[in-house]
């Protein structure tokens, strides 16, 4: 937490001084009179949370005393007098904003009233008042007051005044706040005639025009298009159906497999004695194997009485352990 900047007596005593002088001279004017310091309001506070401070410095030490009560009363008589200054400050400020924005017509406009030097004034006194001109000049426009003070001529000068969209203000260039005039720019009429842009439209004699200028455009279109179509059919793919994981009871058609079986039986009567094709050989098992046997398709249990199709090494070496023989059909 950042320290508390506090006020020594001797500056206390002087702001508290500026304070109750100022409110002496504001007393019944209409205008904001110029603060002894553009930094008045800080040192205001400044002045409440030093007395702030000291009430409590003495509460803990003494507790409640005489000097306590001293201390808040004269706290209480500095908030009152600043609240009381704030407000004939501010409605000094509106009313002199006001009586130059809504001056009656005849003669040079705010002629009477001039402006007020912001260098003697609170810079949050001076952003206040622009706010003030800002939303007079909103209602002027908004109930037409140019209109009304200076009749129908003057609307049509109006309308026919009306600036382009984006135009720039020279209040924009001025480094001062509140601009050239320090009340702001004024309120200015902008076109309002923006057009919608209009919708692409894709030419295909161009698109196939610029296919045959440049071959290798068109084939990597092509190539996009068929990316783009298998990935919106992946989900339909065989492969992706097989490897993705179903939940589905896996259902044996044992009458198809029979067929098969049947077909492959007649197959075999009609080859050779021993099966040369893929290299397998047809062998009968005589004892049965506890372990399963390792083969080029994977682990098979063997059981005595098993007919069926091995790799020649895996036969070759079954018969000659004694476990099988060649069955030839």
């Amino acid at each position: 937490m950042a320290e508390r900047k506090l006020l020594t007596p001797s500056q206390a005593k002087e702001v508290e001084e500026h304070l109750f002088s100022t409110l002496r001279q504001q007393a019944g004017r209409s205008v904001p009179m110029p603060l002894p310091r553009t930094d008045f309001w800080d040192n205001v506070g400044l002045l409440l949370d030093t007395i702030e401070m000291e009430i409590h410095d003495v509460y803990r030490s003494v507790g409640p005393s005489l000097k306590l009560q001293t201390l808040q009363k004269r706290q209480a008589n500095i908030r009152r007098t600043a609240s009381e200054l704030a407000r004939k400050r501010i409605v000094a400020m509106v009313q002199h904003s006001a009586s130059i924005a809504l001056r009656a017509e005849g003669g040079i406009q705010g002629q009477d009233l001039p402006n007020l030097d912001w260098s003697r004034h609170d810079p949050s006194e001076r952003e206040f008042y622009a706010n003030a001109s800002e939303q007079l000049n909103k209602f002027k426009h908004s109930v037409n007051w140019n209109g009304m003070q200076m009749g129908l001529a003057i609307e049509e000068i109006t309308e026919s005044l009306t600036a382009a969209s984006g135009t720039t203000q020279l209040d924009s260039y001025a480094k001062q706040e509140g601009g050239l005039t320090g009340s702001g720019p004024p309120l200015i009429a902008l076109e309002d005639n923006d057009e919608p842009l209009p919708e692409m439209e894709i030419d295909e004699e161009d698109i196939l025009a610029k296919t045959d200028e440049f071959p290798e455009l068109g084939a990597s279109l092509t190539n996009v298009e068929r990316t783009a179509k298998d990935t919106q059919h992946v989900e339909s793919h065989a492969a992706t159906m097989e490897l993705a994981p179903s939940k589905k009871k896996v259902e044996m058609d044992f009458d198809a497999w029979a067929e098969a079986e049947i077909a492959n039986d007649a197959n075999e009567k009609d080859a050779p004695d021993i099966e040369v094709e893929d290299d397998l050989l047809r062998i009968r098992i005589l004892k049965t194997i506890e372990e399963p046997v390792v083969t080029s398709d994977g682990e098979i249990e063997l059981s005595a009485g098993d007919v069926l199709f091995l790799d020649r090494m895996t036969a070759d070496y079954l018969v000659e352990a004694g476990f099988a023989e060649v069955a030839n059909l």
